[in-house]
């Protein structure tokens, strides 16, 4: 939908010059997680291009640390097709399989064996998130990934209740359901650096935050609405607004365009005030530097994300509501191998 991929983000987008290689390395990783096993899989895989959009969130990473993004961003994105919402799975089995992908997750101590194809993967990702990093910084990226599996379970019941979620509401939800604060996580963890809990208390910080999450999520959603709605999900923005004020979709997706350009200026003003808002918090040199280039990050995660959608397939055609959008059953045990 070229209304969202031409929105034009008011931050330059720029790309990591190991995408290439970190495309090739991706793929091998995937085939030996038993991410992907099979051609028609493989192609959709392929075509949704996640290396790119990692590239462009992490302009300045390269190696390991854009290798992490990747296979991160994968997993996200595959447990996002396991609990497709036009599969109508039952509320209890959402949740209990998101309860096996939980296990993982763990910040201290031993977390149990995974089984599943799928937790197997996370936990390698978490694994690799997790080394380096302070007690500090992996309570909070548990939380965030947390978030992000706890919301499938609430998504499902929603979509089978009656009451309409308000756009507020809606927003609320999204920030959680999106990814994003994981993947700002990633903006850290790639460029190796942390921010402190104190520094994130700043004022203007957690808003800076919620509008990034807010601004990725719409344009996904934008450029997810029409393959969204021909399925019958509602998990949407634009049909989230339609819904509440009435009128044509245009007159939604209008509204969604001008809120996020007042998003963006937003952004702008509480990133210029931002230094001197550390300097009354009495921050570090060290925290106010960290924080500062987390909110560079920042800027050059929104601005790189419309490039990907104009290369993206990933929400061409449209699979028909009952259908899984990824064949494989990524919840099934890991093929052991005999000896």
């Amino acid at each position: 939908m070229n209304v969202a991929v031409n929105f034009p983000m008011p931050f330059p987008s720029r790309c990591s010059p190991d995408r290439d290689a970190a495309r090739r390395r991706n793929l091998d990783w995937a085939r030996a997680s038993g991410l992907v096993t099979n051609e028609i899989d493989e192609r959709r895989y392929v075509s949704w291009d996640i290396a790119d959009l990692a590239a462009r969130w992490l302009p300045q990473a390269s190696g390991a640390g854009l290798d992490l993004a990747v296979d991160a961003i994968v997993v996200g994105t595959l447990i996002d097709e396991q609990f497709d919402g036009a599969r109508d799975i039952p509320p209890e089995q959402v949740r209990a399989d998101c309860e096996t992908l939980l296990a993982v997750l763990q910040v201290e101590g031993r977390p149990p064996s995974p089984v599943g194809v799928l937790a197997t993967a996370l936990a390698d990702v978490w694994a690799r998130t997790c080394q380096g990093a302070s007690l500090e910084w992996r309570r909070r990226a548990a939380r965030h990934w947390r978030w992000f599996l706890e919301a499938f379970p609430e998504e499902a019941r929603w979509r089978q209740g009656s009451v309409r979620l308000t756009r507020d509401r809606f927003l609320a939800l999204r920030r959680k359901s999106g990814l994003v604060y994981m993947m700002m996580d990633l903006t850290e963890k790639a460029n190796g650096f942390e921010t402190t809990e104190r520094a994130r208390q700043v004022p203007g910080v957690q808003q800076l935050l919620d509008l990034t999450a807010d601004l990725i999520d719409t344009m996904n959603d934008v450029c997810s609405f029409e393959k969204e709605h021909a399925r019958g999900d509602v998990h949407n923005l634009v049909l989230v607004l339609q819904s509440e004020r009435g009128g044509p979709c245009e007159k939604a997706l209008a509204e969604t365009h001008d809120t996020m350009r007042r998003w963006c200026q937003e952004f702008i003003q509480l990133a210029a005030g931002l230094p001197e808002a550390c300097a009354r918090q009495q921050l570090s040199r060290v925290e106010t530097d960290n924080l500062l280039r987390l909110v560079q990050g920042l800027e050059e995660n929104i601005g790189g994300h419309p490039d990907w959608y104009r290369t993206t397939r990933r929400y061409e055609g449209v699979i028909p509501r009952g259908e899984a959008a990824y064949a494989s059953d990524l919840m099934r045990p890991v093929a052991r191998v005999s000896r």
